[in-house]
């Protein structure tokens, strides 16, 4: 399979720049770089709604949060702290994340996409997941995608998932689905952020929970520029 590849070059303008984030710390794990180069982009977390009376789940107890905690809460101040160093300013949409559906489904595409599509129509360039393995990035690289079909006039950038890139054949099945599906891709240079460690900081509850899940983030970013 043949990329295409390219310096940073165009992208280095001041471009407005939105930058689309599954969770509260995807686009610091895997999208800094680019978001650090585009002063007063945009951040906008898909799964950042607060949830209503639940339990406990195991994953915010690993955060290190309790029953009473406002988890989406404190997670929104993490994520606050986070963009700023990287120049940005945060969205918070209000779908769930996928542990706190009582259905255990994650966003629906066609909802995330409706959505995204005004945002997304004022920005001049767009960055977004490749989509892979968690069904909350999978939906919303879905979603993703047919809102750059959309609007072919936004230029649109595909950034790897930081994490779960970890897992042998990941990227290489997101893009090839993305080629089948009648994209192209062309990847893209950019210079590595120095901020990026301090944004991932800002992340307190995060950085326990993932642990040593972390190291995959600070490996070098990987773009693409999606052709449609």
């Amino acid at each position: 399979m043949h990329l295409g590849f390219t310096q940073l070059g165009p992208l280095a303008n001041r471009q407005k720049l939105l930058a689309i984030s599954p969770h509260l710390d995807d686009v610091a794990l895997g999208c800094a770089d680019l978001v650090a180069a585009h002063p007063s982009a945009v951040v906008v977390t898909v799964v950042a709604g607060r949830p209503g009376p639940h339990e406990l789940t195991d994953w915010d107890r690993q955060c290190g949060f309790g029953p009473d905690d406002d988890v989406m809460g404190a997670r929104r101040e993490e994520d606050a702290a986070a963009v700023r160093v990287l120049g940005a300013s945060p969205v918070w949409l209000e779908f769930l994340d996928r542990q706190y559906a009582h259905d255990w489904a994650s966003p629906r595409p066609d909802e995330v996409a409706s959505a995204l599509r005004p945002l997304a129509g004022e920005a001049s360039l767009v960055a977004s997941p490749l989509g892979m393995l968690h069904p909350d990035h999978v939906a919303v690289g879905q979603a993703c995608y047919a809102v750059a079909r959309a609007i072919p006039d936004v230029r649109w950038v595909v950034y790897e998932d930081a994490i779960y890139r970890a897992t042998d054949g990941a990227s290489g099945e997101a893009t090839a689905r993305l080629i089948s599906a009648g994209f192209t891709l062309k990847e893209l240079a950019i210079p590595p952020a120095e901020r990026k460690r301090e944004a991932i900081a800002c992340y307190t509850s995060q950085v326990k929970g993932l642990g040593g899940l972390l190291e995959d983030a600070y490996r070098p970013e990987r773009y693409w520029e999606l052709g449609r």
